[in-house]
């Protein structure tokens, strides 16, 4: 990415750090997964039974999920793993009245939160995959991904699932720019801040709202910390002039 040094230069750059902390490379404003009674689960599997599970999610509330005759069980990222339901795995599932509907089971993964190194912003596809690896089977297996690229119990099962086009519970080099495309920090990086904005300068009046500082990061979430960070003159607005000092 090249130099930063005008106003939105600087918050594209701090909005990005922000939001790989937050865990946010596919940020949504969606809370259906929050709540002791949310339609959304997320965590992990405490207790794994024939007809029923029971999970800690991420706000750290214990869910017994029953599994009917309906529920529909996808295993994304099991490559040479035996395909079943165990106490670790990670799991997101969809409920009524906690009945699993639709379950994604991973393997066991750490919930770590990835931070690229500002090398990893600027590599190739092919650079990365050498990087992610790790046991140099030459594809990046869901585990491997949540170590290197991008790491969500929330959305890695799905963007990894829809990446992995051929069910091979694993992403080779025709695959692993699918992922990519929906990973944050990959995405911003694509990109200088001189094109970002004007891109998104909607409406070509030179500044950039808050409403189309949205629109970039692609969520509300947490958008009145970064626009305040970078409207240095409290305008109501972002310009690409150098504040002064």
């Amino acid at each position: 990415m090249n130099q930063m040094t005008n106003t939105f230069g600087t918050i594209l750059c701090s909005s990005l750090i922000c939001l790989i902390c937050l865990n946010a490379q596919t940020v949504s404003a969606d809370n259906r997964s929050k709540g002791a009674e949310s339609p959304m689960v997320v965590g992990i599997i405490e207790e794994a039974h024939d007809d029923h599970i029971v999970v800690i999610t991420r706000d750290k509330y214990k869910r017994t999920l029953a599994i009917g005759e309906k529920s529909t069980i996808t295993y994304v990222g099991f490559d040479k793993e035996k395909k079943e339901i165990k106490a670790r795995f990670a799991v997101r599932a969809e409920v009524n009245k906690e009945v699993i509907k639709s379950i994604l089971v991973t393997p066991p993964v750490a919930e770590d939160r990835i931070e690229p190194t500002p090398e990893m912003v600027k590599m190739t596809p092919v650079e990365l995959l050498k990087i992610a690896d790790l046991n140099q089977s030459g594809e990046v297996s869901y585990v491997e991904m949540s170590k290197t690229l991008f790491s969500s119990l929330k959305h890695g099962p799905v963007a990894f699932h829809k990446s992995d086009q051929d069910h091979s519970g694993s992403l080779n080099l025709q695959e692993l720019p699918s992922l990519l495309a929906k990973v944050k920090w990959w995405k911003m990086s694509r990109k200088t801040p001189e094109e970002w904005f004007n891109s998104s300068d909607q409406d070509k009046n030179g500044v950039l709202s808050q409403g189309e500082l949205a629109v970039l990061l692609g969520s509300e979430a947490h958008i009145d910390v970064f626009f305040k960070r970078a409207d240095k003159n409290t305008s109501g607005d972002l310009d690409r002039s150098v504040p002064e000092v």
